[in-house]
């Protein structure tokens, strides 16, 4: 019906027409506008590589082609006029305000191109509801209205609801009851590309190198990322991914499917039947995934990139300080302007809307804490400035997910609480202005109680996992035993350095914090240590790598301490804690080695030797140079 509408317009239109305009780019440029396709670009559009737009009669504007690369490939038949925006309902008497209570742009819907056929089959409609958890956004998405200024909107809509047409549709309240004593929260719908830019064609041409680099393994690929990695780290909903994969393939974000395919690359060894086949340039698929992200990120930002920054940044291996860090802003930036900072349960929106975007947010978070603590930068998220209640195993798995699924949910659910304590410890690292009080200074018993009072509030299968070390063929159990000893060597670090005592006597091993911090890194070491195979092929956050370089430059630190002694223990347990690296790193690939070895290896080595030529030679030890080590200390 509208292919033969334009193509009534391309035969019978003359130039400059009243009746039948030419499109909008080519007024601007005052071009003639010729078609020769019905359904595609006109010619000077073709030539300058921009979208082609005809104004409707109505005023409003529609686009006639979209990229053939991710085009829809099912169509349904005698359906209704495509929609072109987000959210769009059609305008009756009952849809009216059920059209302000949703944001455009929001949780799985939020990233979803709302430009498919109305199907009346309930059925069909609520599978459409879970293609939108991993598909592609719109041209419009919803922006977050700052909540200085959200309260006039009720003056304002109290007013234009008694007008007919009146209430304004660009506005958005995602709770209709909410609680006066809170911030109210609103969107603005805007629009998500520059003007006059097309889709992201170069993020799906990105997608399309990896694919073919990956030829006719890309099933199993994601079949690896869902096994090992989203499992631990549950950024997308697994069954909504593989319906919308299996039928609706070229709805899915560029970006996210480039990502995911790389984050799963990590795991290749793992599949018997991958291995035995061509392993492909896992560099040379990174950049191209990186390529689609920026492109997306630049163009058309929305949920889907966030997602797609998160996997993103947990990849393996991880190469790029500055490149991780900037993206974490992006991403933060990001999830603010989408409100996913702010509590959904009392928005009017799906049960499956409000679970996505508390697990989104609480990825975003994790990440912005451990990137902070692994790479020395302040935190960019604060605690007061958002409500998002902690996720739960009930969000993250189904009611007949497997034991090991639901294992792995309630890790992670760990893991999110732990982020919270550390937290509290970061907000003291970073505290460098004298001119504020807060937060106000942390006594040493109080930065105990923190970690104590966590450790108290988790089931009895945790508890194992992390003050014993038990369990660990959980996936993600090692990964959260590592972040968890992580933590208590950060807490000790602080107790040491607000510990006084041990200035009077000019040794900091006086100190009672000072043993306790380095049993705290030993603990690193013997976690490194029962390390096997399966544990180092499984899941790991890449930034969990600085733990053990962190734990090792304070070894050093001790074995400087204690040179003089007959038995030198933190040099020995450094010099074993760099051989079991080098053991997992040849062994198994394992990758968070890296990092560790790249700054220590050599350290150890040198420090070990000039300590023995010093005892063999009674050489006062004044001639070995510290400077690197103060440099990692």
């Amino acid at each position: 019906m509208e292919i033969e509408d334009r193509s009534h317009r391309i035969t019978k239109r003359p130039h400059r027409s009243h009746l039948f305009p030419a499109c909008i780019p080519c007024k601007k440029r005052k071009s003639r506008c010729k078609t020769t396709d019905p359904q595609g670009n006109c010619i000077m559009c073709q030539v300058h590589g921009t979208e082609c737009i005809f104004p409707q009669a109505n005023g409003n504007i529609r686009r006639t082609n979209t990229d053939p690369v991710r085009r829809l490939a099912a169509k349904t038949s005698n359906s209704q006029p495509i929609r072109s925006q987000p959210f769009s309902f059609t305008p009756t008497e009952h849809s009216n305000y059920q059209e302000q209570s949703r944001p455009a742009g929001s949780s799985n819907v939020g990233f979803m191109d709302r430009e498919y056929h109305h199907v009346e089959n309930n059925a069909v409609g609520e599978f459409s509801n879970t293609v939108g958890i991993v598909a592609e956004a719109g041209n419009n998405s919803s922006h977050i209205v700052s909540p200085a200024v959200a309260e006039d909107n009720e003056v304002l809509e109290s007013y234009l609801s008694s007008i007919p047409n009146g209430r304004r549709r660009n506005i958005i309240q995602p709770n209709l009851t909410a609680n006066r004593s809170l911030r109210p929260v609103l969107f603005n719908t805007v629009l998500r590309r520059p003007l006059g830019q097309s889709n992201q064609s170069l993020s799906a041409m990105k997608c399309e190198i990896i694919e073919k680099c990956l030829e006719h393994v890309s099933n199993d690929v994601v079949d690896l990322f869902f096994r090992y990695a989203n499992i631990c780290f549950p950024v997308v909903d697994e069954i909504s991914f593989r319906n919308v994969y299996s039928t609706h393939k070229g709805r899915i974000s560029p970006a996210l499917l480039s990502n995911l395919y790389s984050n799963a690359l990590i795991y290749w060894k793992n599949s018997p039947c991958l291995n035995s086949g061509r392993s492909p340039d896992v560099r040379y698929i990174w950049n191209q995934a990186n390529e689609a992200l920026h492109s997306e990120l630049y163009l058309s930002p929305g949920i889907s990139t966030v997602m797609a920054i998160i996997l993103n940044v947990c990849g393996r291996p991880s190469t790029s300080i500055f490149g991780n860090g900037g993206m974490i802003g992006n991403a933060v930036a990001l999830s603010n302007a989408l409100g996913l900072n702010r509590d959904p349960s009392g928005w009017n929106i799906s049960p499956l809307e409000k679970k996505f975007r508390v697990r989104i947010w609480w990825l975003v978070v994790v990440h912005d804490r451990w990137c902070s603590l692994a790479y020395g930068t302040p935190l960019q998220i604060h605690r007061a400035q958002y409500d998002v209640p902690f996720p739960t195993v009930d969000d993250i798995c189904y009611p007949d997910s497997s034991h090991d699924h639901k294992a792995s949910a309630e890790i992670f659910v760990a893991l999110t609480t732990l982020t919270e304590v550390l937290a509290e410890y970061l907000v003291q690292v970073y505290k460098v202005s004298k001119n504020i009080l807060y937060p106000p200074d942390a006594s040493a018993l109080d930065l105990e109680y923190v970690l104590r009072d966590w450790e108290d509030s988790l089931s009895d299968n945790i508890r194992r996992i992390i003050l014993r070390g038990t369990d660990l063929r959980i996936p993600g159990a090692a990964n959260l035993r590592l972040a968890y000893l992580a933590v208590k060597l950060l807490l000790r670090r602080l107790q040491l350095n607000s510990d006084k005592t041990y200035t009077i006597a000019e040794d900091e091993s006086s100190s009672l914090f000072y043993g306790q911090t380095q049993r705290a890194a030993e603990e690193i070491l013997h976690l490194v240590q029962e390390l096997d195979e399966d544990h180092c092929r499984g899941f790991w956050l890449p930034v969990n790598s600085f733990s053990l370089t962190s734990a090792t430059t304070f070894l050093l630190r001790s074995g400087l301490q204690n040179r003089n002694s007959d038995i030198n223990t933190p040099m020995k347990i450094a010099k074993n804690m760099i051989d079991s690296l080098w053991s997992h790193r040849r062994s198994y690939d394992w990758d968070i080695a890296d990092d560790c070895l790249a700054n220590c290896s050599d350290l150890v080595e040198r420090i070990t030797l000039n300590l023995a030529a010093t005892e063999n030679c009674n050489m006062p030890f004044n001639t070995m140079d510290t400077s690197s080590l103060e440099q990692l200390g």
